[in-house]
Order: structure tokens, then sequence, then C-alpha cells
């Protein structure tokens, strides 16, 4: 798997998704540093996004009738968004817990917030991670999915956060379960859908040329 991905070099416009995902970083870092999170929970995807890039760059790789003529297609296919949307999970939360690290001046008040803010980062993974399975494949209709559950999640986490405090045990349960759930039906829906031709809408014309 390793090799596969020294493959995504020669994505698509490899060098501008680099800058994209350098610039949804910082747009990370600062939008959990400076929004309320409680107040637009969904501003956090932005995080999740900066990895995403790397997701977009190694999909280009997939509609290559080079990569698709290798015996190894389907292995490279399945694998290289497993190992992608499992690395996007520990790398953005685990950007998270420094940023929130930094910030606290100690660990009580690190572990008071940190419940609710693992919760909507499971949440967040979930839309994300499920709307790019789709995304090549479904494109108007995973569009409108995934805006739909931004506006749903954005609005359930003001209810739920309202009454009732995540401890931080609790939120690393939560979002343990959300990778878990995430992770389990990526792999199902990914096989199911492996046939299914990539959507054109999805594919600039630049994109076509290069495939």
């Amino acid at each position: 798997m390793i090799k596969n991905l020294k493959l995504i070099k020669y994505g698509y416009q490899f060098r501008l998704n680099i800058i994209c995902s350098f610039v949804f970083m910082l747009l990370g870092i600062f939008s959990i540093i400076y929004v309320d999170i409680y107040k637009v929970p969904s501003i956090c995807i932005f995080i999740y996004c900066s990895f995403l890039f790397f997701l977009q760059t190694g999909s280009t790789l997939t509609y290559s009738n080079v990569i698709k003529s290798s015996p190894k297609y389907r292995e490279f296919y399945m694998g290289l968004q497993r190992i992608i949307n499992i690395s996007s999970f520990v790398y953005s939360v685990g950007l998270l817990l420094i940023v929130r690290i930094i910030q606290a001046d100690n660990i009580s008040q690190f572990a008071g917030n940190m419940g609710k803010e693992l919760v909507v980062a499971g949440m967040e993974y979930f839309i994300i991670v499920l709307y790019m399975v789709f995304a090549y494949k479904f494109f108007v209709v995973s569009m409108v999915l995934f805006c739909a559950a931004t506006v749903l999640m954005n609005a359930a986490v003001s209810f739920i956060f309202a009454p009732y405090n995540f401890t931080l045990l609790q939120g690393i349960g939560i979002i343990a379960l959300f990778f878990i759930l995430t992770i389990t039906l990526s792999e199902i829906i990914t096989r199911a859908i492996y046939k299914v031709q990539p959507s054109r809408l999805a594919q600039s014309a630049s994109l076509r040329g290069y495939i």
C-alpha cells in the first residue's frame, strides 16, 4: 500500500492540491481557535477538507486507463480510500487535540471542553467521509445530501449541547463509535458502487483530458 501511495504525486494537479490542503489546514486551525464551535460546529470541516485534497488527487488516479489496466486496480481503488480515511481521522483529531492542549491553561479546562468537541469532530468525520465515497460516482445527489447533513448537524449540535455536557471519556467513546461506523459503511458502500462509472459532473474538462 505504501508503494501505491507514492503514486499520488502523479495525480491530477498534485501541486495545486498540496497548496489548497495547506490553505485549508490554516483555515481549520484559525476556525477552531476563533469561531464558537458550539454555534457553528460545521466550521471545523475545514480541517478534514485539508486532508481530503489528497483523496481527491488519489481519486484521479483511479480514473486513469493506465491504472485501470493494472491487475491490482481493485486493490488500489479500495485500499487508497481506506488508508486516506483512517489517516484523515488521525490527522484531524490529532490537530484538534494539539491546538486545544496549547490553548488550555490546565488539564481541567482541557477536559471540560474537549468532550463536546470530540462529539462534533466525530459527526463531521461521518458526514464528510461518506460524502467523498459518493461524490465522484453520484455528484449531484452527494452534494445535496452533504449540504442537508451539514445543516442538520448544526441544528442537532445546538439542540443536544444546550441541555447536556459531554465528559472527556464520553467524547472519546462517541468519536470512536463514529470512526468505526464511518469506516464500516465506507467499506461496504465503496464495494457496492465499485463498478459504477464516475459522474461526468465531477470531472472538469481538463481532468477528462488528463484521464
